[in-house]
């Protein structure tokens, strides 16, 4: 990686077009120290181009407008660049008549250009509220760092051989990562196992495995032969998909699991898992979570082997041709692929006191019992006399939409249907979740106006949100053929069946 790293920087602009200038010579300065090369330079000046002229239009432009805060921060891991703003909200267009709202993507041209810079240039965008501070437009570029294709002799990257015989019996130590030997053999044994398929890159970056690690953003635990080899890895992410900017985490991701097939069917899995969650339970975490493809049944067994309880299923959460899965062959293949999400408690559960949504309350009632936990409702429901605060996310390395509802209030509606078009006419958005906090009593309603959305049941996600339970739901705009989904258990199943129902009873309002 070249460049600076570590710095902020606060620039206040004036939140007219005539500034946009200011923010162009910004963006390609900071561009410059992050080490990116001159085409992403230059796609990272229009995406923040982009972004203040989108500010700018909801500004009235006269000269009392409060400024336009553009706040850097420069580290290890990446260039974020913010947009503060006062300007008006986006508002939402009004329901056509008769029912859903206008977000028929087939209306909609993704390849518009006022969608595809931000799409083109960042990792990461986040719309989100900051009370009476006003709005905050955030995009995340990863910093350049060479892929372990470049750091490694090309003999070291053919893929594993599935018949190769057993290494010979050994004592394998597993471990969290340190050594500085860690990080290239972790990226060899992803690339030899998913080629540069997998849809997240950051696991063929050695630099970026060892700073999220550094950073206490992901736990990886090793599996070490007697020389030192690394011939297995198991990861927990502290911030795993669809929670942001956690600040104590209750539960985290566990995935980028690898075994080299020589060391296999010696427990190294099982035991790299057990030991991250008890680095887990060290840090005070309460549960684990994890999203099984619904391409093949393996790792869904594997999940519920281990005392996983299945908590929801998760429709086109990723483009079946990221995936690439090797020697498998999947019905799913060429449609979206599907994920299960299972929930893996770390101890005893404490009881929870819910407002569920009358129709989905058995389900819940029954998902929550398969997991062990006691529940119960919390009584009268409905919004909050403040507004509505919902944190908007797309990350275009997966074309997905995420819409957090943090708190529910008196126009949760609008504030909805504004999220939703955001993501479907700004970021192109097909396949869209939803996350309602079930403590809060405006997720009754809540759920009402997101089923006039489109969005219908996913999951059951407990402590997922800074220790809240959630009910996520989902927006999905591609086609999905059920019967080709891969189901390992039986409870699995019966949730896979509610979700095709709860599909067709949205899709008929």
């Amino acid at each position: 990686m070249s460049g600076v790293a570590n710095m902020k920087i606060v620039l206040e602009i004036p939140g007219r077009a005539d500034a946009t200038p200011l923010v162009q010579s910004h963006a390609r300065s900071l561009a410059a120290l992050s080490g990116f090369d001159e085409a992403r330079a230059v796609a990272i000046e229009l995406a923040c181009e982009e972004a203040f002229g989108r500010i700018a239009e909801r500004s009235s432009g006269g000269p009392i407008d409060p400024p336009v805060r553009m706040v850097t921060d420069l580290s290890t891991l990446a260039l974020t660049i913010a947009f503060d703003d006062q300007a008006a909200p986006a508002a939402a267009i009004e329901d056509a008549p008769g029912g859903h709202a206008p977000s028929g993507l087939d209306e909609v041209d993704l390849n518009a250009v006022s969608r595809s810079l931000i799409r083109a240039a960042a990792d990461s965008v986040t719309w989100m509220p900051l009370g009476r501070q006003g709005h905050r437009t955030q995009m995340v570029f990863n910093r350049p760092q060479p892929a372990v294709a470049a750091l490694v002799h090309p003999e070291r990257l053919q893929a594993f051989d599935e018949q190769v015989p057993l290494a010979p019996p050994q004592d394998y130590t597993v471990r969290l990562t340190g050594e500085d030997t860690d990080w290239h053999q972790i990226a060899v044994a992803m690339y030899r196992t998913y080629g540069f398929s997998y849809p997240l890159d950051d696991f063929y970056l050695p630099d970026r495995i060892r700073a999220l690690n550094q950073a206490g953003l992901v736990l990886s635990s090793v599996a070490v032969t007697n020389d030192g080899e690394v011939v297995g890895h198991y990861a927990l992410d502290v911030q795993g998909f669809g929670q942001f900017g956690v600040q104590r985490p209750f539960t985290g991701e566990l995935g980028k699991a690898v075994v080299d097939p020589a060391h296999r069917s010696r427990g190294l899995m099982e035991r790299m898992r057990r030991f991250v969650e008890d680095a887990a339970r060290e840090r005070g975490m309460t549960s684990v979570f994890s999203e099984p493809t619904m391409a093949h049944p393996f790792s869904q067994k594997a999940n519920e082997s281990l005392g996983s309880r299945a908590c929801g299923v998760m429709l086109g959460l990723v483009a079946s041709h990221l995936l690439g899965l090797k020697a498998i062959d999947s019905a799913a293949t060429g449609q979206r692929t599907s994920v299960m999400f299972y929930h893996q408690p770390l101890g005893p559960q404490a009881a929870r006191r819910v407002y569920a949504p009358p129709v989905h309350r058995q389900m819940l009632w029954r998902t929550y019992a398969h997991c062990g936990i006691d529940v119960q409702d919390a009584g009268p429901a409905g919004p909050a006399a403040g507004h509505t605060d919902v944190i908007v996310q797309y990350v275009p390395q997966i074309d997905i939409g995420v819409m957090a509802v943090r708190a529910v209030g008196h126009d949760v509606a609008q504030r909805l249907r504004a999220s939703l078009q955001q993501l479907v006419r700004d970021a192109g958005a097909r396949v869209i979740f939803m996350t309602l906090r079930l403590d809060d009593p405006g997720c009754p309603g809540a759920l009402e106006a997101a089923e006039r959305l489109g969005f219908h049941y996913a999951a059951l996600c407990p402590l997922f949100d800074e220790g809240h339970d959630v009910l996520r739901l989902q927006y999905v705009n591609v086609p999905i053929d059920f019967g080709a989904l891969a189901v390992a258990g039986p409870f699995a199943r019966e949730i896979v069946d509610y979700v095709q129902a709860d599909r067709a009873r949205v899709d008929a309002l």
